[in-house]
Parts: C-alpha cells; structure tokens; sequence
C-alpha cells in the first residue's frame, strides 16, 4: 500500500545528495514522495557570470529533471532568497503547514538543525520540526534527518542503496549549474561507500556497497535530539 512521504531541503540539489539512494528505492516501493525545496538557490555556485534570476531558473530546471529521475513527481518550490537570515519564515511554515495538513504524511524527511554547518540547511530542520510540532501532526514512521553538510558521527538508520547508486548518480548529476565547479557526486559517493563498508565493527562483512544514513528527530519543543551512541 503506497503511503505519503515529505521531503524538504534547503537547495534543489539536497534531497539528491543526501537521500537521492534512499528515495529512488522509496519510490520503487510505490512511496508517493512531494518534494519541497525551500530557497531558490541563485546564490550557488556560479562561474557562469549569470544573474541571480537565471542561476535561480536554471536550477529550478534541474531540480525538476533530477527529481524525475528518482521517480519523484512533485516538486513545490517555496522560491525564498539563498540565504538564511532571509527567508521568510513565516511563509515558508504556512506553506509546509498547508502541505502537511493534506499530505498526513507518514514519514518526514528534512536537514539536521543542529549538525549541518550549513545555516540555511539549520533553519529549514528547524521549520520543518516546528510545522510538526504546531499542527500537532506525529508522522507515524517518524521525522528523519539526512546528512549534506554536517556528517553523523552515530546514526538510527542506515539504508542500503547498492541498487540505487546509478539513480542517485544521475540525478546530482542533473544538476550540471553545481557539479561544473564542485564534484558533489564523487563525494558523497565516496562517503556512502564509506558508510557500507564502516556500518559495524562487529560485522565480519559489509551488508552492502553503498549506504546512506538517517538521524532520528524527536518532535519535542527542545532542539532536535543529538544522536545516540551504537
């Protein structure tokens, strides 16, 4: 039986990066994934000399064609500033709000709001765990965090998505504005290599080839939980 889930970045190319394994398998399992990517990201990466407006358009662009090919369908774009101290808060949590009130979905994925050393990737986790939190709504398989620009030193989920590297490959790679300057997709490879291989020092193998790993979020008016020892 498919089920709501709801994913939100900070940038169009986070959920890629951080999850874009995990989804792709979500989505094969017939998961109705609606992603929201909170900034408009014109102020990414830019050796191109475009304005902000066209960074901004182009990257739309590329997050559509990326989402697509995870198998994610719907893509909402809240089309805030690239950068923390503006956004709009408030109208991005009417918007999240609004969507989570209709969506009831069962899972939530979002950015850590206190491990990623990005501010704007903070300040989304943070809305998001808020949103929850205001509307009362509990999703039944929990509110996670994935990893960008901040990595987990323990974690309560670690997928494997040796089936799913390829998809999560091309879809960063769609993403050509960003990885023309920065190789994001070498490096979190490499990172969910890593994962696999360093999942458990019990292990006498790895239980797979790549791997991506989710922090748990308790959905408490305190700060989001620090991650438990394994």
């Amino acid at each position: 039986m498919s089920h709501n889930i709801l994913i939100v970045s900070a940038h169009p190319d986070d959920m890629e990066i951080g999850m874009g394994g995990t989804v792709a398998k979500l989505t094969e399992s017939k998961a109705i994934i609606t992603s929201v990517v909170v900034t408009d990201g014109g102020r990414s990466s830019n050796p191109f000399g475009w304005t902000e407006q066209r960074m901004a358009e182009v990257r739309r662009e590329e997050a559509i064609r990326a989402a697509g090919v995870l198998g994610v369908k719907d893509v909402v774009f809240c089309d805030e500033p690239d950068a923390a101290e503006e956004i709009n808060a408030t109208a991005v949590k009417q918007k999240l709000t609004t969507l989570m009130e209709r969506l009831q979905p069962a899972e939530v994925y979002t950015l850590h709001e206190e491990l990623d050393r990005h501010p704007g990737h903070r300040l989304v986790g943070k809305l998001v765990r808020e949103c929850l939190l205001e509307t009362s709504l509990t999703p039944s398989e929990g509110l996670w965090a994935f990893e960008v620009w901040g990595l987990f030193t323990a974690w309560d989920r670690l997928e494997y998505i040796d089936g799913y590297v390829t998809k999560k490959s091309l879809a960063i790679g769609e993403h050509r504005s960003q990885v023309a300057t920065i190789p994001y997709g070498e490096g979190v490879l490499g990172l969910n290599r890593w994962r696999a291989v360093f999942a458990d020092p019990k292990a006498s193998a790895p239980g797979g080839v790549y791997a991506e790993v989710f922090l748990r979020v308790a959905l408490s008016p305190g700060a989001a939980r620090s991650p438990k020892g394994r």
